[in-house]
């Protein structure tokens, strides 16, 4: 990308990076961001060293917990929720959270996570960061982190918020605010009130990992 065309850019506190070729990907590529939500047909299983019921609160507390569905598995110390159906819930995952699905991982401190006809539709992550590592096939893993994550699963988008780092491997950009399409591999990054988008671009290892030099 040419250097007066990234200036352009920059005061819009808007920078699409589809046009990086190391960024670009195939429609419903293999190897992204988790889906998380699993067919509904599949069944559900739980998983927990202990489990109590706060009357107080009217919530189901679990702890040391596991669940999983299809390839979709969730671990965390605790778990709290007011009903256990996954039919129309919300789970609070607590404590060292791991959720992976098709070789990708994402670990939190805290996950809020919306069910609805046994399929995981939505997922707010928190952390010190929050962070991901996703497989390519071919290419170098993306990665990034954030102080919290929104992953609107319907849409295949992931929002990066607050301190938003993404990388593939090879380039990197930082911002406030980061946006991710699984799907098409496109990125949009915003400054926020800093004004400021920042990349770094290697090409001495996207030209190590076969990709094409800037």
């Amino acid at each position: 990308m040419c250097a007066d065309r990234l200036l352009r850019f920059l005061p819009a506190l808007a920078l699409m990076l589809a046009t990086l070729p190391s960024w670009q990907g195939q429609p419903h590529a293999q190897g992204r961001l988790p889906d998380l939500g699993a067919r509904s047909e599949l069944p559900i299983e739980l998983d927990a060293s202990s489990s109590e019921f706060d009357r107080s609160a009217n919530r189901l507390v679990f702890h040391g917990m596991h669940v999983t569905q299809g390839t979709l598995s969730i671990r965390a110390d605790r778990a709290e929720t007011v009903r256990i159906d996954f039919e129309n819930t919300r789970w609070t995952f607590s404590g060292n959270v791991m959720i992976s699905n098709q070789g990708t991982r994402i670990w939190c401190s805290e996950a809020e996570l919306g069910f609805v006809d046994h399929q995981l539709r939505s997922a707010l992550l928190r952390g010190a960061p929050a962070r991901f590592e996703q497989p390519r096939p071919g290419q170098e893993q993306a990665e990034g982190h954030a102080q919290s994550m929104d992953y609107a699963v319907g849409a295949s988008l992931i929002h990066l918020l607050g301190n938003a780092w993404l990388s593939d491997g090879a380039n990197e950009i930082a911002g406030e605010r980061i946006t991710y399409d699984l799907a098409r591999q496109h990125v949009i990054a915003e400054g926020g009130s800093s004004g400021r988008v920042r990349m770094k671009i290697n090409p001495a290892q996207r030209n190590g990992t076969g990709g094409d030099a800037p």
